[in-house]
């Protein structure tokens, strides 16, 4: 059985301009199954592609021989909307699966960039997250079982379909955030929510000395919106939507019952004025996915996180030139930003300081700050146990907690 794409075709999979000579591209769980095998009698390092939305940008890993694309395995393998929970295959896309949910006015609790091309394995994979993470929680709080193959070809199942049935070790969490480095995931089993009864969101421009005031925002938290989201001029102008002449554009979004969410926005209105924009609904569902795809803006970047939630922490960098390229998902503490090269390393050691700490950097060789040594030789022995080998191509940075 030949599963492996022409060579022709391998561009697509260039990672930090690395191309691979092998593509194997299954249609069926067996047929990864039998590539995985395939890969490891040949000793390939192999990376596994869904939609290839963030590996596209990354650094290439040591050795990059081949690739598992997964992209024809997007079957919805069971769905129980009594259960509020779907089985799917991983290379089914995020939008494929929210089209499958809003007939039962349910709500996948993912989100990712480009959903459109973005796979169910890839969100989980890459722990993918957007304006909403605190509002949903991250990929694993949702997953509750998955079925993966590991470096030997070995299929694995753990956890389960419905919540009751979950049982055994939660090894399919620990795949989420591991970038391919452990194991493909082929299915997964999730937990969905139902659809807010309401949305809106509010925009507004403001200048860095109303950004940094600290009491304006300080109540914000409080009313818990979904979303409260800072852009920098720069990225703002990508969006026509968005794109102003103040410094910064600020999304804030609820997601509730009429009446309280009625509230929350005549709050927001006294206490920023009146926004420029106010879109409900479907309209403020299409502005979550703007402010996800707004992560994937080109060029070297570097992600932190942080106890601090609202807008005021951006003050360390709120009149520099590099706060026209910032992210800021305030409620979640989850910060991007695109410095030029020269400065980023300066600018993670200074962000540290104020309580910033870096988790991604992408397409810079500014370094992560290095796992504990205990920490690293605990994930030695997971890889050693599920790869023994060594197939997987990123394994060693994830073993290094970089």
């Amino acid at each position: 059985m030949d599963l492996t794409a022409p060579a022709t075709g391998l561009q697509r999979y260039a990672i930090g301009g690395v191309v691979p000579r092998i593509a194997f591209t299954p249609a069926t769980r067996a047929e990864a199954e039998a590539a995985m095998r395939d890969a490891a009698r040949q000793q390939l390092a192999l990376v596994p592609w869904g939609g290839g939305i963030g590996l596209s940008r990354e650094r290439a890993p040591e050795r990059y021989d081949a690739v598992l694309d997964l992209s024809q395995l997007k079957r919805i393998v069971t769905f129980e909307p009594d259960d509020f929970t779907i089985r799917a295959e991983a290379g089914i896309t995020i939008e494929e699966l929210r089209a499958a949910l809003a007939e039962h006015n349910q709500e996948l609790p993912l989100e990712a960039a480009e959903a459109w091309g973005a796979t169910l394995g890839g969100a989980l994979a890459c722990n993918a997250s957007g304006p909403r993470r605190l509002a949903l929680g991250g990929p694993r709080d949702r997953l509750i079982g998955a079925r993966f193959v590991t470096g030997t070809g070995e299929s694995v199942q753990t956890g389960g379909r419905v919540v009751k049935n979950v049982a055994g070790y939660g090894t399919h969490r620990m795949l989420c955030g591991s970038r391919g480095a452990l194991a493909v995931l082929l299915e997964a089993s999730l937990k969905l929510l139902p659809r807010p009864l309401s949305r809106v969101a509010l925009v507004h421009g403001c200048d860095a000395a109303m950004l940094v005031d600290v009491a304006l925002w300080a109540a914000f938290p409080r009313r818990e919106p979904a979303v409260q989201t800072v852009l920098g001029r720069a990225l703002a102008a990508t969006n026509p939507v968005l794109a102003s002449d103040a410094p910064f554009t600020v999304v804030t979004g609820f997601e509730e019952a009429v009446a309280w969410l009625e509230a929350c926005a005549a709050f927001t209105r006294a206490t920023l004025g009146a926004p420029k924009l106010k879109l409900q609904e479907a309209s403020a569902l299409t502005m979550w996915q703007v402010l996800c795809d707004a992560e994937e803006m080109p060029g070297a970047r570097l992600t932190f996180t942080t106890a601090h939630k609202t807008p005021a922490a951006l003050a360390p960098i709120a009149r520099e030139a590099v706060a026209e390229r910032v992210l800021f998902h305030a409620p979640a503490g989850r910060l991007h930003v695109w410095p030029a090269a020269h400065e980023a390393a300066e600018l993670a050691t200074r962000l540290a300081a104020h309580g910033f700490a870096l988790i991604e950097a992408r397409g810079c060789d500014v370094p992560l700050p290095a796992a504990p040594r205990p920490v690293r030789e605990l994930r030695a022995r997971i890889r050693g146990a599920i790869d023994p080998q060594g197939i997987f191509a990123f394994g060693t940075r994830w073993e290094a907690g970089r």
